[in-house]
């Protein structure tokens, strides 16, 4: 007999993969909050969504996601969805099968990042959203852990579902701090990609070389090749890629 909750989603004691996707947006609107206010993001970079803003969002929610942890083996304290609601951890016993291996990768993180000192953590910060660490000696450290952490937000990054949710987390990053009720005068300006249909129109007899030039333009890679060499023991991107593939369906878009 399969047993639900309504306020969690919970199916056989798991939560409901809508309810993961929720949460962890609500944990992109207040990690970009909390890099706002510690001035890692500047706010004209939030309105513009320049360089790789969308990228840098989701691997601060992971990091953040780190720092939170208390338990061990490690396990995701989600946002409440009310304030009287009880706290929901997201872990090995209640994740979805989809995820368990998204979950197992930012475990392998979690212990890295929280045996940095604070200063060093806050260095990590800065490496993630692409400033230069304040102290150098914990370079190469901070390096890896932010390619680790950067590997799974591009995947996320790319897609649709969290491209149509991301201009409304830039917004609220942007309305923190002003009066209550009000909000920014400045308006995030980043509209999600085109997407391209897949079915061709249909053209009678084209010739081979109408063929070849009515096809899409090849899609870039997927993985930055300037990222730096990710830590040893975790998985690849390409790994990363078929783990969070449920998590948020891919969608291509046109390239220019």
């Amino acid at each position: 007999m399969v047993s639900s909750s309504p306020q969690h989603g919970h199916f056989n004691g798991q939560l409901s993969e809508q309810y993961i996707q929720d949460a962890f947006h609500s944990y992109l609107k207040s990690s970009l909050t909390q890099a706002k206010a510690e001035r890692l993001i500047d706010v004209d970079v939030l309105a513009s969504a320049e360089g790789d803003l969308m990228i840098t969002g989701p691997a601060l929610c992971l990091y953040f996601a780190a720092l939170r942890c208390t338990t061990n083996p490690p396990s995701v304290p989600l946002p409440r969805t009310t304030k009287t609601a009880q706290p929901v951890e997201l872990s090995f016993e209640n994740c979805p099968p989809a995820f368990a291996s998204f979950l197992r990768v930012w475990a392998n993180t979690v212990p890295l990042i929280q045996n940095l000192a604070p200063e060093h953590q806050h260095d990590l910060a800065r490496v993630i959203c692409g400033l230069e660490p304040l102290h150098q000696d914990v370079v190469p450290i901070v390096n890896g852990i932010s390619a680790d952490l950067r590997a799974v937000a591009i995947e996320i990054s790319q897609r649709r579902s969290f491209q149509d949710r991301y201009a409304s987390a830039l917004q609220a990053a942007l309305d923190a701090g002003g009066a209550p009720g009000s909000s920014s005068p400045r308006k995030a300006s980043f509209v999600p990609p085109p997407t391209y249909d897949d079915t061709p129109s249909a053209s009678p007899n084209p010739s081979p070389r109408q063929s070849l030039e009515s096809l899409p333009p090849k899609l870039p890679p997927r993985i930055n090749p300037n990222l730096p060499q990710q830590s040893p023991g975790l998985l690849s991107p390409q790994c990363i890629q078929r783990i969070l593939e449920p998590f948020y369906p891919y969608s291509r878009f046109t390239c220019h």
